[in-house]
């Protein structure tokens, strides 16, 4: 009885978390007449066209292109100074490593609409309001410490034999980085890598404060426009969900070992 009703929990759990993604995919394969029927069962006969209209859409491709470039330069960013960033706390700093991840935490923990102001002020004082290089560095900001605490773990699960024998022979801090720590924490990397890239896919608020044209708007922000002359065009909105979601589903299930071990905080090379 016990199992069942754990079961049960499960599967309300599971429903409770997948019903609005199965009613998107639903509502994207309807024909546009039939987008507000109730209940939502699944079409007959299936209709690509929101499909259709979604991927003759000029703009909407241009913004995953966009997506793409922001989304995999803050993350390559954020693994870089992260990964460098980690290994001089863990094997450089000799006091005060607790405060400095601290503060890091405390940089991620800040509400993006706190330092919306601020942002604006310093890219518009940088000419860098409505570009893509402007996104990356805002978003680098809130990836780098994530990055840093996975690597840091990375990092200081290694055995610190490791560091003193490759300092007697010789060997420097910036090639024993590039050499050892970072083949060991590959696992690490991708873990980072993984959550900062969903990350900058998702996000929508700065997105939509730092930008103003199609040149540089995001996935978030263009499905957000999406507009008809009368009414909202549902399944053309549902449609252009189910495709920008794809990306992160597969991440989801192909780095889903990498992604709770990531969650975890500690990840052995």
């Amino acid at each position: 009885m016990k199992k069942l009703i754990n079961l049960f929990f499960v599967a309300a759990l599971v429903f409770w978390n997948l019903a609005p993604f199965l009613w998107q995919w639903v509502t994207s394969l309807k024909d546009p007449a039939r987008v507000s029927q109730l209940p939502p069962i699944w079409p007959a006969p299936v209709d690509f066209k929101n499909y259709q209209a979604v991927l003759s859409n000029e703009p909407f491709m241009h913004v995953i292109g966009n997506s793409l470039v922001v989304s995999l330069g803050a993350t390559l960013v954020s693994l870089a100074v992260g990964s460098l960033g980690a290994f001089g706390i863990c094997r450089l700093l000799k006091k005060g490593k607790e405060g400095v991840l601290l503060a890091l935490l405390v940089v991620f923990m800040i509400p993006p609409v706190a330092v919306v102001t601020p942002f604006f002020e310093l890219l518009g004082s940088l000419h860098l309001r409505d570009s893509l290089l402007g996104l990356i560095l805002v978003y680098s900001v809130f990836t780098v410490p994530p990055a840093v605490w996975v690597m840091y773990q990375v990092f200081d699960e290694l055995p610190g034999s490791l560091y003193h024998a490759a300092r007697v022979d010789g060997c420097g801090h910036w090639r024993m980085f590039w050499r050892i720590y970072l083949p060991a924490g590959r696992t690490g990397l991708v873990s980072a890598g993984l959550l900062n890239l969903i990350f900058c896919w998702n996000e929508f608020l700065f997105a939509l404060t730092f930008t103003s044209t199609w040149q540089a708007r995001t996935v978030p922000v263009g499905i957000s426009l999406f507009s008809g002359q009368f009414v909202y065009p549902w399944g053309e909105i549902s449609a252009a969900g189910a495709i920008v979601t794809l990306p992160i589903l597969a991440i989801v299930l192909l780095g889903n070992n990498y992604l709770v071990r990531g969650l975890a905080g500690g990840v052995k090379g």
